[in-house]
C-alpha cells in the first residue's frame, strides 16, 4: 500500500501542477511512498497534449513510483488525492479505481465565477468522482475563501475539516536582491498566457501595469494575441513565454508584482501572488484577493495602481517592510514543513466540517444550476463536446 497517490491530468500548468508538485516534495521529503497516476478530462481538450514541465520533472525523479490506471487493478493508498474538480465534473476517459482508506478531491478552482455563475456543480462533481473510482470523495479547499463556497453545497457533499492551502520551499525561494532599491522600478506580473487572468479592458490593463517615469514593464506569460486584439499596448513591454525561465528568477528582478484579473474570473488561492510575496516584491492586487492574503498585499481596481506605485516609491523602506512582512508570513504558513502534521491531522479529523457562511443560499444555487444546464455547461456529453467545438482549448 501507497502512502499517499496523486491524480492529474498531466496537461495541468500553472498554480495546480506547481502545488501538487509542492505536495509530493513534501511527503518525499516526510519518507512516505508516492504515486503518480495521470488521467485525462475533456475540461483540457485543446490544450497542449505535452505533460506540462512540472509534471514532466515528477515523472522523471526515480522516488516517486508511476501508476498505470485501470479498471481491473485499483491503486491502493492510504491517501488519494485527485487534484482539480474540474478534471472530474468533466468526467475522466481513464478507467480509474481506487482502494483508499480517504480520497480527497482538491478544490484548485472555485464552484463560482467571478460573475456569480457556477462553473462546475460539486455535487455532481462527487457523483461523478463516486462513479468514475469507487469513491467517495472528501472535499479539501485551497482557501478560506474556496470552502465558504464549497459551504454552499453542503449537507450534499462531504466538506473536510480542514483546508489543504499551497505549499512552498522557502529555500527554493531565497530573493537575491532588495526591493525599491533603485530609483528605476521594475513592474510586472507571471501567470499562464489565459486571457481571464487579465482585465477584460484595453484601458484595464494599461491601468494595471502603467507607464510611469523610471519604471519598467516585464511579464512572462502573456496572451498577447487577445490582448492586442482588444486594443491594448504592448509595445513598450518585456514579454516573456510562460516559464520561459525559472519563475524565482523572474520574480526577483521585480520591484512591484501586479495582479488584476478578468470580472468574470475567480481564483481560488493565488500561487503567483504568494511565489511573488516569496521573491520579495511587494504585491499590488485586485481587492478580490483581500480574503486570502489580507495584510500582506496592497489592493486597488486597476486605475488605482499608479498611484500605488507612486505612494511606494516616495516611501521605499516603508515598501520594503511590507514585502519583508509578507515574505516572513508566507514562509511561515505555507512551508513544505507543515505537510507531514497537516496530512495526519487529516487523517484524524472529524467526517464533518464547522459550519460557518456560506456563499450562496440553496435556492440560489438550484438557480445557478439551472442556469448551468440551459447554457449546456452541465452534462459530460454536452461539456466534450464544446471542448471539441471551435475555438475550444
Amino acid at each position: 500500500m501507497l502512502d499517499a497517490a496523486c491524480v492529474i491530468d498531466p496537461r495541468f500548468c500553472g498554480g495546480t501542477a506547481a502545488a501538487m508538485a509542492s505536495d509530493i516534495a513534501a511527503f518525499l521529503n516526510a519518507g512516505l511512498r508516492v504515486g503518480l497516476a495521470e488521467v485525462r478530462s475533456p475540461y483540457l481538450d485543446g490544450a497542449p497534449e505535452r505533460r506540462s514541465p512540472a509534471i514532466a520533472a515528477l515523472c522523471q525523479d526515480p522516488r516517486i513510483e508511476r501508476l498505470e490506471p485501470s479498471a481491473d487493478r485499483p491503486i491502493t493508498a492510504r491517501s488519494v488525492f485527485l487534484h482539480h474538480p474540474m478534471t472530474f465534473f468533466y468526467g475522466i476517459r481513464t478507467p480509474l479505481r481506487l482502494r483508499a482508506e480517504k480520497t480527497f478531491l482538491v478544490a484548485h478552482h472555485l464552484p463560482f465565477r467571478g460573475d456569480g455563475s457556477l462553473q462546475y456543480d460539486p455535487i455532481a462533481t462527487a457523483h461523478r468522482v463516486a462513479r468514475a473510482t469507487g469513491a467517495r470523495p472528501l472535499w479539501l479547499p485551497v482557501s478560506g475563501l474556496c470552502r465558504q463556497q464549497l459551504r454552499s453545497f453542503t449537507p450534499f457533499i462531504r466538506l473536510g475539516a480542514l483546508d489543504w492551502p499551497n505549499v512552498f520551499d522557502p529555500a527554493a525561494w531565497t530573493p537575491a536582491r532588495q526591493a525599491f532599491s533603485s530609483r528605476r522600478l521594475v513592474i510586472g506580473r507571471h501567470g499562464r498566457a489565459d486571457p481571464l487572468k487579465w482585465p477584460d479592458t484595453a484601458a484595464g490593463i494599461a491601468a494595471s501595469l502603467p507607464r510611469l517615469p523610471d519604471t519598467e514593464i516585464r511579464v512572462m506569460g502573456c496572451p498577447r494575441a487577445d490582448l492586442e486584439q482588444m486594443g491594448a499596448d504592448l509595445s513598450d513591454w518585456t514579454v516573456l513565454d510562460f516559464d520561459a525561465q525559472p519563475v524565482p528568477g523572474f520574480l526577483d528582478g521585480l520591484d512591484v508584482f501586479v495582479y488584476h484579473f478578468h470580472p468574470a474570473s475567480s481564483e481560488s488561492f493565488g500561487r503567483t501572488v504568494a511565489e511573488a510575496m516569496l521573491m520579495g516584491a511587494v504585491c499590488v492586487l485586485d481587492p478580490r484577493l483581500a480574503p486570502t492574503f489580507g495584510d500582506l498585499a496592497l489592493y486597488c481596481p486597476p486605475e488605482g495602481t499608479a498611484g500605488m506605485i507612486e505612494k511606494l516609491r516616495r516611501d521605499p523602506a516603508a515598501a520594503r517592510a511590507v514585502a519583508a512582512r509578507a515574505r516572513a508570513a508566507i514562509a511561515q504558513r505555507h512551508s513544505l514543513a507543515s505537510v507531514p502534521e497537516r496530512l495526519a491531522a487529516l487523517h484524524s479529523a472529524g467526517p464533518a466540517a464547522a459550519p460557518g457562511p456560506r456563499y450562496a443560499p440553496p435556492l440560489e444555487v438550484l438557480r445557478k444550476t439551472l442556469g448551468m444546464i440551459r447554457r449546456g455547461e452541465y452534462f459530460p456529453s454536452h461539456l466534450a463536446a464544446r471542448r471539441r467545438g471551435p475555438g475550444a482549448a
